[in-house]
């Protein structure tokens, strides 16, 4: 299987987004391109739709764009490793995004539960996993763009591994608490690798909480309090 990633992160391979889609990576057993979007140079989509009408599915830019868009054509399954930004995509990833829409066609089609798609990719024939984290109390509410943003563009049965209480891997004294998670998320790679489905049990982990939302306010304000005081200090912004 052709596995491509795209770390959508700033963090590169600090990111934690990367670090559970590598869990993920290890439970589907396969190695994977690893392209961080933060190294390269992608133009934001001028919608000048050209790629519709005239170079069949190409975009007419000239960018580093347009080496990850073939790449993405190449694979078998894309990973986009994306944290949450401002509830959607960090903007050098949703650059990508917009570019991607030159795999589809202008023409579109009605699905029966009456939602209207352009004949292409949104059909879910190019196989896509999202996985993101966000420094939240919950995932409701929070992840709901991003997902629906990601299965209008790859089908609507993309599966989605959204962390909401990401910070809690960033701390030593709670790194105890996220090892069920880590688990969860290990078992959806093997999962998808034999299926290509993560099954409701495993989902029902990836999207439960970690610890309480008050539990975790108070935890991520006392984390907060002491990057504060470390820049105060010139410590930097510690852990």
């Amino acid at each position: 299987m052709q596995v491509l990633v795209l770390n959508g992160s700033p963090e590169k391979e600090k990111s934690i987004t990367l670090i559970l889609t590598k869990l993920f990576l290890q439970g589907l057993n396969e190695e994977a391109e690893i392209i961080n979007l933060y190294d390269l140079k992608i133009n934001p989509c001028t919608g000048c739709y050209a790629c519709w009408f005239a170079t069949d599915g190409h975009c007419v830019q000239k960018d580093d764009a347009i080496q990850v868009l073939e790449k993405i054509r190449k694979s078998d399954l894309v990973i986009w490793s994306v944290p949450l930004y401002c509830y959607g995509a960090p903007s050098q990833c949703k650059a990508l995004a917009d570019r991607t829409v030159c795999f589809n066609k202008a023409e579109m089609y009605l699905e029966d539960d009456g939602n209207v798609h352009h004949f292409g990719y949104e059909d879910g024939s190019k196989k896509a996993v999202l996985i993101s984290t966000a420094g939240l109390p919950k995932r409701e509410g929070n992840f709901d763009g991003l997902v629906f943003q990601m299965r209008h563009m790859f089908g609507s049965k993309t599966p989605a591994i959204c962390c909401a209480e990401s910070a809690l891997f960033m701390q030593d004294s709670t790194a105890a608490l996220v090892e069920p998670y880590k688990a969860a998320v290990l078992k959806a790679g093997e999962e998808y690798k034999t299926s290509g489905r993560i099954s409701e049990e495993t989902q029902k982990k990836l999207d439960a909480l970690i610890i309480q939302p008050e539990d975790y306010v108070q935890n991520i304000n006392a984390m907060f309090a002491m990057i504060k005081k470390n820049v105060k200090d010139g410590k930097g912004r510690g852990k």
